[in-house]
């Protein structure tokens, strides 16, 4: 048997995969089933199976968790990996003596805690159907244990922030790494913790000096990403989520928008929204905290016929927030949108000064909201002044009606 692999931390990064093929033979399934006792005729007896309305044998969705363990432990991250949990579903029934390709990829990793996210997908070989889709948390464990606690005091940017943050309240920020993200985490570094979230684009090396910045890679998008999130945070008290990634804009009319654009869109502005608040509301201070989600005008006070599936999403946010509010108020938790109007940066960073100028004109102030405006308004509503300021969407319009 070849020896597992060995990564180490720095070599691991998000969208690492490892790939490769395998024969499920009956023998097997029947091993599996003799060690672990699950004896199941549904699984040994063929004739039984036969009777059933599976029409055959199938292999154990616990046997094909085996199957992504053994990616875990032998291929990626391999020899130095502990596993920490397991979400696991089965679309699909695995049939036997049957061909499958296995796929591995790195979902999420944290350099600093030496914790990531794997997610393995089995699919039968000939007809490409996925018979599993596993998602593994883990961390690396012969580095943690290397270092003493003195070095790991020194090198921790958790406990290097508690000393040079102004003070000691922790922020989640999604979207860290986007045109906008930059500016609100230059922002809050110099007051909070900041819990930076990337996924496919990472930090610019200037933030890697910053002692209470911790990047976090994932996908907020991917089944387990709450549980994940909450392994990050463990004891942590969270003080703030702000909410500011998104998916694109996708340009187009509802009529002619792909199911897939327009179901990814709801999706940042409901269901991860609501995610992102659980994890607020499951680890927020006694004394509350502060939901923030970056909305546009482009939502409910000024929706894009062209725009169409990313207006639906910011407009689904606006709502998502307003419900979400009496219910994160519980645990005196405020819960607002802030929806810029047009801002040079991000979704617009390829404006020309035209573009610019022709925006600024129909604004009474005379200019474009920049990422300073926002910026402002998400430091007062993270402040104590904002204290009964909730379920709001506050549109920065420049009094543009």
């Amino acid at each position: 048997m070849s020896d597992a692999k060995v990564y180490l931390p720095e070599d691991l990064y998000v969208g690492l995969k490892v790939a490769y093929e395998r024969e499920i033979t009956e023998a097997d399934v029947l091993a599996f089933a003799e060690l672990t006792g699950d004896r199941n005729p549904l699984h040994i007896n063929a004739e039984y199976a036969k009777s059933s309305n599976y029409q055959g044998r199938i292999a154990h969705g616990a046997f094909q968790v085996g199957l992504a363990s053994a990616v875990l432990g032998m291929h990626l991250p391999g020899k130095k990996v502990l596993l920490g949990s397991i979400n696991s579903r089965f679309p699909v029934p695995l049939y036997f003596p049957e061909r499958i390709r296995i796929t591995g990829e790195i979902t999420a990793w944290n350099l600093q805690n030496l914790g990531g996210q794997l997610k393995v997908v089995i699919q039968d070989f000939k007809s490409k159907n996925t018979t599993a889709e596993i998602f593994m948390s883990f961390t690396l464990h012969e580095e943690r244990l290397e270092r003493t606690s003195e070095e790991a005091v020194q090198e921790s940017p958790i406990s290097a922030g508690h000393q040079a943050a102004q003070h000691d309240k922790l922020v989640l920020l999604t979207g860290a790494a986007g045109g906008l993200g930059v500016s609100i985490l230059s922002s809050l570094a110099n007051d909070y913790r900041v819990l930076a979230l990337t996924n496919r684009q990472l930090l610019d090396e200037r933030f890697n000096a910053l002692p209470n910045v911790e990047e976090i890679q994932a996908d907020v998008s991917a089944p387990s990403f709450e549980e994940y999130l909450s392994s990050i945070i463990g004891t942590r008290p969270l003080y703030g989520v702000i909410h500011a990634a998104w998916i694109g804009a996708p340009r187009g009319g509802l009529l002619t928008s792909n199911d897939n654009v327009v179901d990814s869109q709801l999706k940042f502005g409901t269901t991860i929204m609501i995610c992102l608040a659980r994890t607020l509301f499951k680890h927020a201070h006694q004394q509350g905290g502060r939901f923030i989600a970056i909305g546009s005008t482009y939502g409910t006070a000024k929706p894009g016929l062209q725009l169409g599936a990313y207006s639906l999403g910011k407009a689904a946010m606006e709502h998502t927030v307003k419900l979400l509010a009496p219910e994160l108020a519980r645990k005196k938790i405020t819960a607002n949108v802030v929806s810029p109007s047009f801002v040079p940066v991000g979704i617009n960073k390829q404006a020309n000064q035209r573009q610019i100028m022709m925006e600024s004109a129909a604004v009474p102030m005379g200019r474009v909201c920049e990422a300073d405006d926002v910026i402002g308004m998400l430091r007062y509503l993270l402040s104590a002044e904002s204290a009964f300021v909730s379920g709001q969407v506050i549109n920065l319009t420049g009094a543009q009606i």
